[in-house]
């Protein structure tokens, strides 16, 4: 090989050596550059990027750790917002105003059931408080939509609550109308399913009310035997007042009432 020969290969190797660096420094700058704009612009928990928008699943992930509090707090009054909010008798314990489902102030006497619609009272109450709330994670929806260069039609938004078997239901009447380069999508309403075993809770809450007001007590160990991820507590106070709280030990769940029945006076 002559000396220009050796000379020009030695040149082609500097400059691929010089090439693959240049690689290597501009695929570190595009690591460090998406490093930074994962960090600078972090994305909403809410916000589905790319794929198509599932609403279904976009309404669950808005309104499931809300819904959750809201029932928890709501079942530790017997399903009521307010304990004061109605002429039924309410007890205080450990510093907590608890409603009476069954009761009477007399003794000898079998209790009066004060609620005797215990799940349609408490989904009552539910979509009460909780109504703004949905509305807010609906119009975010429609936002999310819009982003995503949609036009939305939304008409009116109305929800409700209600409890079955192993799960809580968002019900929306929310007709809306999504549109983009001819594609049109029409929804007459959303539901959306959170998993929960409140219904049986509130079901089992119910029996023992009905042995309330007809015996005047409860055998809550054939309740627990039957179920074997319920816990039933009865706290038995000095004016014959009862204390229950109905828990699944799974999902720890409860629900907590009061009930005054069948009392012996002291002595």
């Amino acid at each position: 090989m002559s000396r220009k020969d050796y000379k020009d290969v030695l040149a082609k190797i500097n400059m691929n050596k010089k090439g693959q660096v240049a690689i290597f420094v501009i695929v570190a700058i595009v690591i460090v550059g998406i490093i930074l704009i994962l960090f600078l612009y972090p994305k909403s928990p809410l916000a589905i990027p790319s794929g198509d928008l599932n609403p279904n699943t976009y309404l669950k992930s808005c309104v499931e750790k809300d819904l959750q509090s809201n029932v928890e707090t709501l079942a530790a009054n017997a399903g009521y917002s307010d304990v004061n909010s109605s002429n039924a008798a309410t007890i205080m314990y450990k510093g907590e105003n608890i409603k009476y489902l069954c009761y009477t102030n007399q003794f000898y006497q079998t209790c009066l059931v004060q609620q005797p619609l215990i799940k349609e009272h408490f989904e009552n109450e539910l979509s009460n408080i909780f109504s703004a709330k949905a509305a807010q994670c609906l119009q975010s929806l429609k936002t999310e939509f819009e982003r995503r260069g949609y036009d939305v039609t939304l008409n009116g938004v109305n929800s409700s609550v209600s409890f079955n078997p192993g799960d809580i239901l968002v019900s929306y009447s929310a007709p809306m109308t999504v549109k983009k380069a001819g594609n049109v999508r029409t929804y007459n309403g959303f539901d959306v399913s959170i998993g929960s075993n409140m219904y049986d809770l509130i079901m089992i809450s119910t029996s023992i009310i009905d042995f309330e007001s007809t015996l005047g007590d409860s055998e809550i160990t054939s309740y627990m035997q039957y179920y074997p991820n319920l816990n039933i507590e009865k706290v038995k106070l000095s004016d014959g007042t009862k204390i229950y709280t109905v828990s699944d030990v799974v999902t720890k769940e409860s629900f907590r009432f009061a009930s005054r029945s069948l009392s012996w006076p002291p002595g």
